[in-house]
């Protein structure tokens, strides 16, 4: 019997779910949960400087330019806490193979930390936030996946 892990993710929260196989529920394995991604960039860096001054000292300038923002520092943060429970549970041989639902923005994050090995692992891709669904509803959704 083929075990299949099922990642259902947003930056905010992730579910993974377990499927034995056609004619089986799907399980809850765990809930995840990141309160920071609902965080505004200014409350998530909270010792941000207000302005600097000019290095002629006739002004000032905003004193926080960030690259990356500290909201997509925190997704980026979150997304390799998911995939190392998922490179955990490979390594515990927990499943064979890998089914990854994600809103659009996160999904491209979930991919970027995945390693070789997991991406063998990985079945089907689905760019969908399924977080707020049943198991019945998730079922349903991902029947056709499911049974290759």
């Amino acid at each position: 019997m083929t075990t299949t892990w099922i990642l259902v993710a947003n930056a905010t929260s992730a579910l993974l779910w377990k499927s034995r196989g056609t004619g089986h529920d799907l399980e809850l394995e765990r809930r995840f949960e990141h309160p920071e991604g609902r965080l505004k960039n200014l409350d998530l860096a909270s010792d941000a400087g207000g302005r600097n001054a000019t290095p002629d000292g006739q002004g000032s300038r905003p004193g926080t330019q960030w690259s990356t923002s500290p909201r997509e520092v925190e997704s980026e943060k979150f997304a390799r806490e998911l995939v190392h429970e998922l490179s955990a549970g490979l390594s515990a041989r927990k499943y064979d193979r890998l089914l990854l639902a994600a809103s659009p923005d996160f999904m491209g994050k979930i991919r970027e930390s995945l390693d070789n090995r997991l991406q063998e692992k990985v079945a089907a891709t689905v760019v969908r936030d399924y977080t707020i669904l049943t198991a019945r509803e998730l079922r349903e959704k991902l029947a056709s996946v499911l049974l290759v």
